[in-house]
């Protein structure tokens, strides 16, 4: 049989239109899928309210608790602290800041003293380095000699006259040293509404005798503390 042209025309334009419509249809099927993942990708780069309120208060508790409390009585480590770091300075100001208006007694041994060792006042205590007045401490054991000197010459002597902060060791309501004793305190200052935080250095002689101890005795006061006495300790013969 013979194949007209008119035929072999009409057969190439069905060839032509089937070929066109099989290499359309990828193209705009592949449109919507494009569409569709540029979408998800905005949804999740982009931050939620939700997101973005959770992290700020996770933030702002992070920084809460990171902040001091404010108002909180100090303990009485944090106290003791404060005021050997005075008696080093000598910064009588700040120890009279934390004494008790009944005042501190200052005991230049272990054995207090309550009727003759001296008692200073919160307004006497900030003059005291400057007083020139040679008062009467107590006795030296073993000779009873007069412990007579102003309170810089004590202070020298009987209060900061090691390097406590330091050389030594400190702890509360404990002994420290080996031959170091607490003598009375309890007496005086009895347990139940005082602490004390003794400070200690160790001897170097090879007898190990020239240790000196440093207590700083508070009141409890609810949380609070009050200073209410100085207590020096040393061997005695």
């Amino acid at each position: 049989m013979k194949w007209k042209p008119i035929k072999f025309l009409a057969l190439g334009i069905i060839v032509t239109s089937a070929l066109s419509a099989c290499s359309a249809a990828p193209e705009e099927s592949a449109e919507p899928q494009t569409a569709e993942a540029e979408t998800i990708q905005e949804q999740q780069d982009k931050p939620t309210e939700s997101n973005t309120d959770t992290k700020t208060e996770d933030t702002e508790s992070s920084k809460e608790a990171s902040e001091p409390v404010e108002g909180q009585p100090p303990t009485v480590t944090e106290a003791s602290t404060t005021i050997i770091k005075a008696l080093q300075a000598e910064d009588m100001e700040t120890i009279a800041s934390w004494a008790s208006q009944e005042g501190v007694r200052f005991s230049p041994f272990a054995n207090i003293d309550p009727e003759n060792d001296l008692v200073f006042k919160p307004d006497e205590i900030s003059g005291l380095l400057k007083d020139t007045t040679k008062y009467v401490w107590r006795s030296t054991p073993g000779n009873e000699d007069s412990i007579e000197m102003t309170y810089a010459d004590y202070h020298q002597n009987y209060v900061y006259n090691k390097d406590f902060i330091h050389d030594g060791e400190n702890a509360v309501n404990a002994m420290i040293g080996e031959d170091a004793h607490l003598g009375n305190l309890h007496e005086v200052y009895p347990e139940a509404n005082h602490d004390f935080v003794e400070f200690h250095v160790n001897g170097t002689e090879p007898d190990g005798r020239d240790w000196h101890t440093l207590r700083l005795v508070f009141e409890k006061i609810g949380q609070d503390h009050s200073l209410v006495g100085i207590v020096h300790d040393q061997w005695t013969p």
